[in-house]
């Protein structure tokens, strides 16, 4: 989850009704997958949707796998879009999983305020959020739109970055365990030369590693609601991630099985055991590459 703070020739064109008839659903960071309900026809196959009043539809261009579309005109030679070009190649690189096929549409809010009143009006109900990601069923069992909303600011990067993450996970693997769905949204929201390091969530967690909330992996996976996961725990889910990622060829040869593991299996059991056979003792050693993140010494990609 993002912080709650103010986080070929470019096609622009207007889009018609049916593209924004998709701006239908808000969810995850990772709120869950919501559902939108849809009236069949006589033979089963879904209704159009309804467009959602105020979802952004005006432009739209292509950087695929994502299909970028605003009320305002986005300059799409901007190094960012250069860069989440790049964000699909490095993930399923560094996860071993095979590209999705399906696109990802991202709706781009002018300002704070009309993606505001958009979701607010749209989905009282959920918490205030700068970005959502969602799956929307289009039919039962059957493929998603997978869909991202969010609004211009000054972390549009980092939240496209995390928001776009759940997306092409979700591309290929339908159910991903809350605290691991975060855990790595948070370790790919930061630019690659980062390595996956958020110097933030380092000083943060060695601050409190002496508190009452001691990093406890077990009891992380044993969480299922997104309402159970604060602050504490992203850091904490990111920080298990970049352990597995960053510190040994076996560490992150167990979290690249447990990831094929559930594109076969939606309940393939906890990571814990199978992480505890590469470290005894899984949070001493996350204690450790805490300390050398913060000295420095964890700068290069394990390979």
């Amino acid at each position: 989850m993002t912080d709650p703070r103010e986080r070929h020739r470019p096609l622009r064109r207007a889009v018609g009704p049916l593209a924004c008839a998709l701006a239908l659903a808000a969810g995850c960071h990772s709120l869950g997958f919501l559902t939108q309900d849809r009236k069949a026809d006589p033979v089963g196959t879904p209704a159009p949707l309804v467009a959602a009043a105020g979802a952004p539809c005006r432009y739209s261009f292509r950087i695929a796998p994502y299909v970028f579309l605003s009320d305002f005109e986005v300059k799409r030679d901007q190094p960012l879009f250069k860069e989440l070009e790049a964000l699909r190649d490095q993930v399923y690189k560094e996860l071993a999983l095979p590209p999705g096929t399906a696109a990802v549409q991202v709706y781009l809010f002018e300002d704070r305020a009309r993606y505001t009143r958009f979701m607010q009006a749209r989905y009282p109900d959920l918490p205030a959020r700068p970005a959502f990601f969602v799956a929307q069923p289009r039919t039962i069992g059957g493929a998603e739109d997978l869909l991202v909303y969010t609004f211009w600011g000054d972390r549009i990067q980092q939240d496209l970055r995390h928001e776009l993450t759940h997306a092409l996970l979700h591309g290929v693997i339908r159910d991903v365990p809350l605290w691991l769905d975060e855990g790595l949204a948070e370790y790919f929201e930061v630019p690659p030369a980062a390595n996956g390091i958020n110097a933030a969530h380092v000083e943060q967690l060695r601050r409190t590693l002496g508190g009452p909330l001691k990093p406890d992996l077990a009891r992380l996976e044993g969480l299922k609601e997104v309402a159970q996961m604060h602050r504490p725990e992203y850091r904490e889910a990111w920080a298990w991630v970049h352990l597995m990622l960053r510190t040994s060829p076996e560490a992150r040869g167990v979290l690249l099985a447990y990831l094929q593991q559930l594109r076969r299996n939606r309940n393939p059991g906890p990571l814990g055991p199978q992480l505890a056979r590469v470290f005894p003792d899984p949070e001493e050693a996350l204690a450790k590459h805490l300390d050398e993140m913060a000295a420095g010494g964890t700068q290069r990609a394990q390979r």
